[in-house]
């Protein structure tokens, strides 16, 4: 037809194709993008609610067993508290650009989560609170030790404890590189394989591995301590339930990111170790005191200052702090990591190939699926 504008040679005629018709079917199946986990995940947090109250788990405070109120409303906490949770980690692994699978990330977090259960937290406590003394510190009338005391109690504390996780997926990785290289055939590529899928090989690793243990660090510090102590302050069990849900939300929205950008953090550095072993006394050091610095001012500025309107912009000004330090290190890991291909591609000019490789890919993006 005369009105028909002609096609120039770097566009592609559009064709009907199946794909165009059944987006979920062909090559590029909607079912195999991970965007649609987040969504999976919010659906069953919604049913989840729904089917609250579940025979199990069951909240004790004061070491007897809650009302059935407060249980419910402590159930329901706990799964907007894990479902926050999940999607500042998924947030970040994408970020990161799929650097862990998400079962991977969920026994990290499970194992901070046990860890912070067990006797193992107790003597950590201990050692940092009590033959530092960081509690001492703490509770000190002098601005700088009471600062100090927070820097060696909380900060040092916490942050060095989420990092055993990722110490552990260090030496997991140590131990299958080990006897990969010491087998031959299938069962190398087997080991190898599997180190680069579980193990905490560099930094991009080491990110999303510290965000994941922060995210358990979070889970069970919010919802099995902070939460049942201000429940069982109450009198009135729907103050009390609406209390738990304030204190989960101010806690949560907050103090989940930020406990998952100092693991980030820190992760970073444990990651760089692994890739340059012979600076790892220089690099851990480094990345806890850094993560360290970030918690002990973030949970110290209330006790050196009665102006509501200072601790606020601080802890606005620490967040962002400590997230632009985090996508920071990011940015720089998908720059470094060795095998990921993230980062951005050399400049070296196009070349003749270049104009029709894209009009070879527009051409197959038209045809049948």
């Amino acid at each position: 037809m005369a009105g028909e504008r002609p096609v120039t040679p770097d566009q592609t005629q559009f064709k009907l194709s199946r794909s165009a018709v059944f987006p979920l079917v062909g090559g590029r199946s909607t079912w195999s993008r991970e965007h649609l986990l987040p969504i999976f995940v919010t659906l069953v947090a919604g049913i989840a609610l729904f089917l609250v109250p579940f025979p199990w788990p069951k909240l004790t405070l004061d070491g007897k067993p809650a009302p059935a109120e407060l249980n419910g409303a402590w159930q329901v906490f706990s799964i907007l508290g894990i479902y926050i949770s999940f999607i500042v980690c998924y947030y970040i692994n994408q970020m990161c650009g799929h650097a862990k699978r998400g079962w991977v990330l969920a026994v990290v977090a499970l194992c901070t989560f046990l860890l912070l259960s067990s006797p193992v937290w107790h003597y950590w406590y201990s050692f940092f609170y009590t033959v530092i003394p960081g509690t001492a510190l703490e509770k000190s009338n002098n601005t700088a030790a009471n600062l100090a005391g927070y820097l060696f109690g909380t900060g040092l504390c916490e942050e060095s404890f989420k990092s055993l996780p990722l110490f552990g997926m260090v030496l997991l990785g140590a131990v299958l590189g080990f006897f990969s290289r010491r087998t031959k055939g299938g069962m190398s590529v087997l080991l190898a394989f599997l180190r680069r899928r579980v193990a905490l090989c560099d930094p991009l690793d080491g990110i999303v591995m510290g965000v994941a243990s922060g995210a358990g660090f979070f889970v069970n510090e919010t919802l099995f301590q902070y939460v049942p102590k201000v429940m069982s302050q109450g009198t009135v069990p729907g103050a009390e339930a609406f209390n738990g849900l304030v204190l989960l939300l101010a806690r949560g929205l907050p103090e989940m990111t930020e406990h998952s950008a100092w693991a980030g953090l820190f992760g970073y550095f444990i990651g760089l170790a692994v890739l340059q072993p012979r600076m790892a006394a220089i690099l851990i050091p480094i990345g806890w005191l850094s993560a360290a610095a970030l918690h002990g001012a973030w949970d110290g500025i209330g006790s050196v200052t009665s102006s509501d309107t200072v601790v606020v912009l601080f802890l606005i000004g620490d967040g962002l702090l400590s997230y632009a330090l985090l996508a920071g290190a990011i940015f720089k890991a998908r720059e470094i990591s060795p095998g990921r291909g993230l980062g951005p591609p050399a400049n070296h000019g196009p070349t003749p190939a270049a104009p029709a490789l894209a009009t070879a890919q527009a051409a197959r993006s038209g045809e049948l699926e």
